[in-house]
């Protein structure tokens, strides 16, 4: 006797093509109901009011859970954490004419670039020098960029400014952008006397500045070699040149952190190059 099988097979769908990381970058949005604002400094609640929020009373958005007593927690994704920077030289003895270049230019003396840092999410970023001796010192926060304030807005272009003198080297730096204060760094940089209590909140509703510690403080050797051996190591980097296949032209490089955890961090070290 001949036994006949029929099996049945379901079409698979057609693998989704994988996002580079510059249009992961630009694919970060916010909540359009201002779920997942970032929490102030003095946890204070800002922004807080009597207005009702979307749905029915006692609805819970999807994902969400509720708590004894009424509360809720709510489940938001976050888009992936990223950054961008480009370098641009000035090409012109006045300042008026800059132009964008490759990551690994050789640099000479007298030259003045600018490193400019953009970000695709509000956060907190630190930007570091390692100088002459092996110590790191950092470039940000500054007092010169938002009185020393390192909270930033996503999309929103900081600049850093270089000049190189008749020392051939290699200047080492490291950004770290993350959603979060990083305390390892804020105990540092910031002052928090003991004892001392947050300050009254301006009449005109902006934030007084940080006070800063003294500009020469060292970073230890060892909290960036903690920072260093803790980064994340799924992160994707892209950079983006002439060559780069698409309309948009640039000389930029993209580092994206995927998941979007909020606690998410991304940590990226490179170099300068000058002789």
């Amino acid at each position: 006797m001949g036994v006949s099988i029929a099996v049945a097979q379901t079409a698979q769908p057609a693998p989704q093509p994988q996002l580079t990381p510059r249009e992961l970058f630009y694919k970060a949005h916010l909540p359009s109901d201002g779920s997942h604002k970032l929490q102030p400094r003095d946890g204070s609640e800002k922004g807080k009011g009597g207005g009702s929020s979307k749905g029915s009373k006692g609805s819970t958005p999807s994902g969400g859970t509720t708590l004894p007593g009424g509360g809720q927690i709510i489940n938001v994704a976050a888009a992936p954490l990223g950054l961008r920077y480009t370098l641009q030289k000035r090409v012109d003895d006045k300042g008026n004419k800059m132009e964008d270049v490759a990551p690994d230019t050789v640099f000479h003396e007298g030259d003045r670039v600018a490193f400019q840092v953009q970000t695709n999410y509000p956060g907190y970023l630190y930007i570091g020098n390692q100088v002459t001796g092996g110590a790191w010192k950092p470039l940000l926060p500054s007092r010169e960029i938002q009185n020393g304030d390192n909270h930033i807005d996503g999309f929103h272009v900081y600049t850093i400014w270089f000049v190189f003198y008749n020392k051939t080297g290699v200047e080492k730096l490291f950004v770290l952008f993350s959603r979060e204060p990083v305390p390892d760094f804020e105990n540092l940089l910031y002052a928090h006397p003991e004892g001392s209590k947050p300050a009254a909140k301006p009449i005109d509703g902006k934030a007084p500045p940080k006070p800063l510690n003294v500009a020469n403080v060292d970073l230890p050797d060892a909290t960036i070699a903690r920072l260093r051996s803790t980064s994340p190591r799924d992160l994707r980097i892209e950079r983006i040149d002439d060559d780069t296949p698409g309309d948009r032209k640039e000389k930029a490089v993209y580092i994206v952190n995927p998941p979007g955890n909020s606690d998410s961090r991304v940590w990226y070290e490179f170099q300068l190059v000058h002789k």
